[in-house]
């Protein structure tokens, strides 16, 4: 199962923090690629404990709500997770 879910991204002192609000999760990255591969991550961990508590995952924000809501500096992109690839390449199972 595949989904987009938008983030919000803005430079930290040292590194780029990432926060998706879908999940209401943060996480940083050295720059930007970094900082969407772990957006990635965190949201394929959260998706999967979420999935494995019978809990069903969040319906992605629209991007234009994001956009309104980021702070000033704020830059906002979507990171595409593949939940049960992730799931595969990181072989977690389910319960």
């Amino acid at each position: 199962m595949k989904r987009a879910y938008p983030v919000i991204m803005t430079q930290g002192k040292e590194f780029i923090v990432v926060f998706v609000p879908d999940f209401n999760i943060n996480t940083q990255g050295r720059d930007i690629p970094d900082a969407i591969e772990m957006a990635r991550d965190a949201i394929g961990l959260m998706g999967i404990e979420m999935q494995d508590g019978g809990e069903a995952l969040p319906e992605a924000s629209s991007l234009a709500n994001v956009q309104a809501e980021a702070p000033s500096g704020g830059m906002v992109s979507l990171v595409d997770v593949d939940f049960t690839e992730y799931r595969r390449k990181n072989a977690i199972c389910a319960p």
